[in-house]
């Protein structure tokens, strides 16, 4: 009779811990449930934070083509361009091509028509280091010989709109004897970095360089600016250096 004492009191025992258990679950759950939609209205805010975030970032999109080509030596033979764009830290390339080459245009007149697209699409944190468009432009001689024509660059519009830029190009010239060998070889006188070109560091030593202008390219752009009002203004704290 002992035993079925202690064994009835252990289990009046365990059925009392279950029964506590069974509440503690049953308080918990239904904690949970009413924790659930404070847990998604977070989640909610989180991500809605994100896309404004992303949202409010300026992106400015470039558009536009290199038209053609005007002025060099070697167009009834053949004219090419190459280019790249150049930008500093503030700004990431999101979408588009940042280098390329137009086609070998020749042409009777002194006009090589190149027509040759651009598309690129930026994100940008600062006005500074507005990007650059950099050209290099390749003509052949009558041997079939490509050599240097020019180098020229310039800074890309500011204001949203359609612009015609007008790049004039040039190239280094060395002694009387590497113009002779020049004229007639065609190994004319090339750079060895980009730097010299648009730098601003490289440009204390650009006084030290001697060059003779070569020609031009016409540049058609169209500029579109997105998600500027209330953020940076752009418009009123940046200046266009002239081309």
């Amino acid at each position: 009779s002992l035993m079925s004492n202690v064994d009835l009191e252990s289990a009046k025992g365990a059925s009392s811990n279950d029964d506590t258990r069974g509440k503690l679950s049953t308080m918990l759950k239904a904690r949970i449930q009413d924790l659930k939609p404070f847990r998604e209205e977070l989640q909610c805010r989180k991500h809605s934070s994100k896309e404004k975030l992303a949202e409010k970032i300026p992106e400015v999109i470039f558009t536009g083509e290199l038209v053609h080509g005007e002025g060099f030596q070697g167009t009834q033979l053949g004219v090419a361009c190459s280019w790249h764009f150049v930008w500093d830290d503030p700004w990431t390339l999101l979408e588009g091509n940042f280098r390329g080459q137009t086609q070998l245009a020749a042409s009777t007149d002194c006009n090589a028509p190149w027509n040759h697209p651009l598309d690129i699409h930026f994100a940008a944190r600062s006005p500074l280091g507005w990007p650059k468009l950099v050209m290099q432009v390749q003509e052949l001689d009558e041997h079939g010989c490509s050599h240097v024509a020019g180098y020229g660059f310039c800074h890309l519009p500011v204001t949203p709109g359609s612009s015609e830029l007008t790049v004039c190009c040039w190239r280094p010239t060395g002694s009387v004897r590497d113009e002779i060998s020049a004229y007639f070889l065609g190994n004319t006188s090339r750079l060895t970095s980009y730097d010299i070109i648009s730098a601003k560091a490289a440009w204390a030593n650009r006084c030290r360089l001697v060059t003779i202008p070569t020609g031009k390219v016409i540049v058609n752009l169209n500029v579109i600016l997105r998600n500027f009002e209330g953020n940076i203004d752009m418009l009123q704290h940046s200046r266009a250096p002239p081309v």
